[in-house]
């Protein structure tokens, strides 16, 4: 039992689970967001994740719910305890369906606790 709760807790601090759970809130109730992969990235001065998601809204969800998600992304302020979310995109964009990438980095002021 020790092993799974260790995992539910890595799960719980995950900057792309973080951010899944974040954008389906943001989303609402009539989308489905999911994390298709992930990739690492680095500079000279910084390292992170890239994280790629499909939103796909569901048979009620209206086309304007769509935009709105799409123009809200971009200037959205994300939580992720010893991260920040450095670049968000949305890459492509339909009426039931965005494609979003986003470039997450580890805080060099105050890096995750967990050693990540």
């Amino acid at each position: 039992m020790p092993a799974e709760h260790a995992r539910r807790r890595a799960r719980l601090r995950d900057p792309g689970a973080l951010l899944t759970r974040q954008m389906a809130a943001l989303a609402g109730d009539h989308a489905r967001v999911t994390l298709k992969r992930e990739r690492p990235w680095a500079s000279i001065t910084f390292s992170g994740t890239r994280h790629y998601f499909a939103v796909e809204g569901d048979g009620a969800a209206e086309p304007a719910e769509m935009q709105r998600l799409a123009a809200t992304l971009p200037d959205h302020e994300f939580s992720i305890p010893g991260h920040f979310v450095a670049d968000i995109l949305v890459t492509d964009h339909s009426d039931k369906r965005l494609l979003v990438e986003a470039l997450s980095i580890i805080d060099p002021v105050e890096p995750p606790r967990d050693g990540r």
